[in-house]
C-alpha cells in the first residue's frame, strides 16, 4: 500500500507522530511499515 501526502501515523506506546510531507512513489502493491517502539504505528483518520 502506498502512502499519500499528509498520511498521519501515531505510536500507541510513546505517542510519537509521523506525517508524510510528500507522497510515496512506490507501487500500490509494495509493503510499507511505520515502526516505533517495536510495533506498527496506527494510521490516524480524520
Amino acid at each position: 500500500m502506498s502512502r499519500e501526502k499528509n498520511d498521519h501515523y501515531v505510536c500507541e506506546s510513546c505517542k510519537a507522530e509521523l506525517v508524510y510531507v510528500k507522497g510515496c512513489p512506490c507501487p500500490e502493491k509494495m509493503q510499507h511499515s511505520e515502526i516505533c517502539c517495536g510495533k506498527q504505528m496506527k494510521k490516524v483518520t480524520k
